[in-house]
């Protein structure tokens, strides 16, 4: 099978426009409360993507595979009409990625006739094998056979990760002409129902987006001798902190009026956007165990997910947030994070000395390098559970 060869990315690009807009057209008079920057935002944060990330390949033997070699023209057969079979070595190569699976059928903007080949792809792995007669081919041969393959697929994935970031600048000028259009739409039916003197329920809370699930949790299940209870899957959690990610990025781009939010309103964007996949099973200022959490992601009464939000206030206020982060949690909760603001004008500065006090903490374990690009660390709670934190910091300078 070829590799982004499904649809073209001007194709695409505009399905994903027209179902934003479609989403945007249904918001109310009370979700327009958000600021148009905000909802910008959150809408090309949903229906954007985040780069893919191609990793180390894992290769296997897979074992012999039989090859029909009739149309080799440099094989003496006489007769070529029927198979010709020979005995081959099968390497199978698993290339490791991270990203929107669905951009690898997407035609980038910028292509070749030659189109990269796999024989499958998972949410998870680019498959392809590379067959050989070990009688005629020798190591360096096929090494370099499989180093051309994978050659050919990361020149693509960078293709389209200038797609996606197209894509991404894109919906976000569109999102704001579509939030704009919305609103002078609601205002006219307004002062029309106002004029007629007609009472509109309005019921809605305001402050938030009306959520719509867009992402499945696939839920696991703990359980020891007394008791079972439900835990977040490490790839939700990717996921979740990948939102967190990418929303973070558009948040350091936006205008100066939003990266000048209080802390509060900075984290109800950041609940918004999270609840824009996962259909409002995150709330804020949530009570759990000794007080309340920024953002808490709940499933039938179990905690999967906390996280808080915080200014950067030196190294010991980081450590007093990572105390408050551990000190919210109960034996159960697995998966949190500490989501950082910063408007200091020497961020790289900032990170470092983010670095140095997460892992100085007196509960720091390890850096787990299984969450690449993530942050993740291993802490113990108090209790002695462990608990995998995401550490993540977005600069706000204006």
């Amino acid at each position: 099978m070829h590799l982004f060869s499904d649809i073209k990315f001007h194709d695409y690009k505009r399905q994903r426009v027209e179902e934003m807009e479609d989403e945007i057209d249904e918001l109310s008079s009370d979700e327009l409360e958000n600021s148009t920057d905000a909802l910008a935002l959150i809408f090309a944060e949903k229906y954007g993507h985040s780069q893919l990330r191609v990793h180390d390949p894992i290769k296997e033997d897979g074992g012999e595979v039989e090859k029909d070699v009739s149309d080799d023209p440099r094989r003496m057969i006489i007769d070529r009409s029927t198979p010709t079979y020979k005995t081959a070595q099968r390497i199978t190569v698993k290339l490791p990625y991270e990203g929107p699976k669905q951009m690898l059928k997407v035609l980038p903007k910028s292509h070749t006739m030659s189109l990269p080949e796999a024989d499958r792809v998972t949410n998870s792995y680019i498959i392809f094998n590379v067959d050989f007669f070990s009688d005629e081919t020798d190591a360096d041969e096929v090494r370099d056979k499989i180093e051309k393959r994978i050659s050919e697929i990361k020149s693509y994935v960078s293709k389209a990760n200038g797609s996606i970031r197209s894509l991404n600048d894109h919906l976000e000028t569109k999102a704001r002409a579509a939030i704009n259009r919305r609103r002078e739409q609601v205002e006219a039916a307004n002062d029309t129902m106002n004029e007629l003197g007609v009472d509109r329920d309005t019921e809605t809370p305001t402050g938030y987006v009306k959520p719509e699930k867009k992402r499945d949790i696939d839920i696991t299940t703990a359980t020891n001798a007394r008791t079972s209870h439900d835990v977040l899957p490490d790839t939700t959690f990717r996921n979740i902190l990948e939102i967190i990610g990418e929303f973070g990025i558009s948040l350091e781009r936006s205008a100066p009026t939003v990266r000048s939010l209080d802390e509060e309103s900075l984290r109800d964007l950041f609940l918004n956007a999270i609840n824009t996949h996962y259909g409002g099973l995150a709330t804020g200022e949530t009570f759990n165990h000794n007080g309340k959490t920024d953002i808490h992601l709940r499933h039938n009464n179990e905690n999967l997910f906390i996280a808080e939000c915080k200014f950067w206030n030196g190294q010991q206020g980081h450590r007093d947030t990572i105390d408050q982060l551990l000190g919210n949690l109960t034996v159960r909760d697995t998966h949190a994070a500490a989501i950082i603001f910063s408007r200091r004008q020497n961020f790289a500065a900032v990170q470092d000395k983010i670095q140095q006090a997460t892992t100085d903490h007196d509960n720091y374990g390890t850096t787990l390098t299984t969450f690449t690009d993530y942050d993740v660390y291993r802490f113990e709670q108090n209790s002695g559970t462990p608990v995998k934190v995401a550490v993540k910091a977005f600069d706000l300078a204006t």
